[in-house]
């Protein structure tokens, strides 16, 4: 199991949250559009629809993925999109625990590994997968002590 609750997995992985630039969406999309890195990618927002906005934000970024290949030597950090909400990555493992791992792609990557052929990424490994659709956006708030906080909104804005 990768994650028991989008509430715990916020709590366990917050520090890896990568910061992006959000862009508007179309009411009513789960996708999230950010800019991460050097890369557009569109994320399913895990946290409700309304705590992504648009301007800077801090986003777990999460993918799943069957297997991750392990690079010899260094690679280039990156992302580079392959289409509609999934991704390749490749960079260094700053941290792992069991079948998942934060890839440092220029932006930190929290990765599930689906697939049992192989080891498990280790620390400092360079590695590079390829995600399945849909990746995975979580918006967190900082300084709350509600993990997902309703904005506030000034009492003329409500509907």
């Amino acid at each position: 199991m990768i994650e028991e609750s989008p509430e715990s997995f916020i709590a366990r992985w917050r520090e890896h949250a990568a910061d992006v630039e959000l862009f508007p969406r179309t009411e009513g999309s789960p996708l999230l559009e950010a800019r991460a890195g050097g890369a557009l990618v569109q994320l399913f927002e895990r946290t409700g629809p309304y705590l992504g906005r648009p301007g800077p934000a801090k986003v777990i970024i999460h993918a799943v993925t069957d297997a991750v290949e392990r690079l010899e030597g260094e690679a280039e950090p990156g992302i580079e999109v392959t289409g509609l909400s999934c991704f390749q990555a490749c960079g260094r493992v700053v941290a792992a625990e069991g079948r998942v791992a934060v890839v440092d792609a220029g932006v930190p990557v929290v990765v599930g590994v689906l697939g049992h052929v192989g080891s498990p990424p280790r620390l400092g490994d360079t590695v590079r997968f390829t995600s399945r659709p849909p990746a995975h956006g979580f918006v967190v708030v900082a300084d709350t002590p509600s993990v997902l906080r309703r904005r506030e909104e000034h009492h003329d804005d409500a509907i």
